[in-house]
């Protein structure tokens, strides 16, 4: 299935909520919209990847420069992901700590990437990895 991205524009935090793969054969698609979604000053973004059914290292890239381009301009970024081989893509890109431990399921882990100022909750269900330290 290829990645569907739906973008919530306007609000703070923007949401960005993909689903499906992230891969080689979406990468320039969603690099759009990353980058889209974290351009400007200070900003705030949520990357939902609960509905990533396949990530590789193509299609992190994208999340990377993202994760790069919202520490640079002193932003936050909050990643959500709970599916085991996506949480091990990003721990393989440094986009989360190896040391985090993914919650799974209905209580989907908060996170946060090598590069934010800041973890942060991200609602009622989700909390910050580092928390659970």
């Amino acid at each position: 299935m290829p990645a569907v991205c739906t973008v919530f524009v306007g609000t703070r935090p923007v949401l960005v909520t993909a689903a499906g793969e992230l891969d080689v054969a979406t990468a320039a698609h969603t690099e759009a919209i990353f980058t889209a979604a974290s351009s400007g000053a200070r900003p705030e973004v949520v990357i939902d990847l609960r509905q990533v059914t396949f990530l590789d290292c193509a299609g992190a890239r994208p999340l990377t420069a993202a994760a790069r381009r919202i520490h640079e301009a002193g932003g936050r970024l909050t990643l959500l992901a709970d599916h085991p081989m996506v949480v091990q893509v990003l721990r393989f890109n440094q986009l989360i700590p190896h040391s985090a431990s993914s919650t799974g399921g209905a209580d989907p882990a908060h996170h946060p990437p090598a590069h934010p100022p800041t973890p942060r909750l991200c609602d009622h269900r989700c909390r910050a990895l580092a928390e659970e330290h």
